[in-house]
């Protein structure tokens, strides 16, 4: 691993002071943000070290997000290779791709960017294959990993994803489906998802890497001399609310069964008002149109009659103020603790809390 000097943390202060969006007022939180962390890494920089991370996620490599924190992790010192499916993967969960060829897309390679999965949906089920979730991260793990550092990655990041991934919705999700394959494999993972809302509102994205940054700099700085960044087989799922830039700091959490709707399915999903709003930010996202108005109008007329998934009012009655879907809706970022059954036992809870819990006093004093 790479010494995080006091001369890279100088060299890191233009960037961090001087960031995408930071002197635009509703980036102030993303400011505070990241002075925060410039201070934690100054009193680091000689006994810390940079890591090997494996950035990945469900959404693809031109997300905002994803885009914007591997720029802030490249920036801090960590040496980052992004493995990510070529096209849109959300909801896949675990799912794999067997006995089909795998197209890797290596034209980002000198950027230390690849996708996997084939672009052309119109070839038939015989040829066509996913790049999923799992297989980018196992790709990552297996052939990049190994051809860069000559082992494991320290840590396999996996999102930021547009979209919550909060109580039993973390079942189907493209991003836990990551997490879990990399600490299946002994590798500390961590999943961080934001509101959907993030896909429009740009602004959000620098907001969540400095707090994801943040937390990596006191996970770091928490842990003993040779230990793995996170103990054996657990992982942390983070969660960001819709109003991040007005968020009430950190809230540790349990997994829980609330996520605010459970999964249904729809004979005219034009009708479904959630869904509307997913395919219209996706819509407005890529460029083909340039209003709200007009992106709904095309979801509309595109899904009209048409079948499929949707999300219906979730029956989990879940009211424990610690259940990370009600934390999240409350306004808080949530950090649950999980393996591979999902919920963390407590006492893993427990060690996570208090390692994290001055930086939990430090967002409260904003």
């Amino acid at each position: 691993m790479l010494l995080l000097s006091m001369k890279r943390v100088i060299k890191m202060l233009p960037h961090w002071l001087f960031g995408p969006g930071l002197f635009d007022p509703v980036c102030r939180q993303a400011m505070k943000h990241r002075l925060l962390l410039l201070l934690s890494l100054m009193f680091m920089a000689n006994s810390s070290s940079a890591l090997n991370i494996l950035l990945t996620n469900d959404d693809g490599w031109d997300t905002e997000n994803i885009r914007v924190l591997k720029l802030e992790l490249d920036a801090a010192g960590h040496d980052v290779i992004m493995s990510t499916p070529c096209t849109q993967q959300s909801g896949k969960g675990g799912a794999l791709t067997v006995l089909k060829h795998l197209p890797v897309n290596t034209s980002r390679s000198s950027r230390g960017e690849y996708c996997l999965g084939d672009v052309d949906a119109s070839k038939s089920y015989a040829e066509y294959a996913d790049g999923t979730p799992v297989m980018s991260a196992l790709y990552g793990i297996d052939v990049l990993a190994p051809r860069k550092w000559e082992g494991a990655p320290d840590l396999v990041i996996s999102g930021p994803n547009t979209g919550n991934n909060l109580g039993m919705v973390n079942n189907n999700s493209g991003t836990l489906g990551a997490a879990l394959v990399a600490i299946s494999r002994g590798i500390p993972a961590i999943a961080v998802s934001a509101n959907t809302m993030s896909l429009i509102d740009k602004t959000q994205a620098p907001i969540i890497a400095d707090v994801t940054l943040n937390i990596l700099a006191q996970l770091e700085a928490s842990r003993s001399p040779s230990a793995p960044l996170l103990p054996p087989l657990t992982g942390l799922n983070i969660n960001f609310p819709k109003e991040i830039k007005s968020h009430k700091g950190i809230k540790f959490t349990q997994v829980g069964w609330e996520s605010a709707f459970a999964l249904g399915f729809s004979t005219d999903l034009s009708k479904e008002k959630r869904i509307m709003v997913l395919a219209a930010a996706r819509i407005l996202d890529s460029g083909k149109v340039k209003s709200w108005d007009e992106a709904m109008k095309v979801a509309e007329s595109r899904y009209s009659g048409k079948n499929g998934l949707t999300f219906v009012t979730s029956g989990a009655d879940d009211v424990d103020p610690l259940s990370e879907g009600n934390a999240v809706h409350e306004g808080y970022i949530t950090i649950s603790t999980f393996d591979g059954s999902i919920q963390a036992a407590s006492e893993k809870s427990l060690a996570t809390q208090r390692r994290l819990s001055s930086l939990q006093k430090q967002m409260k004093s904003k």
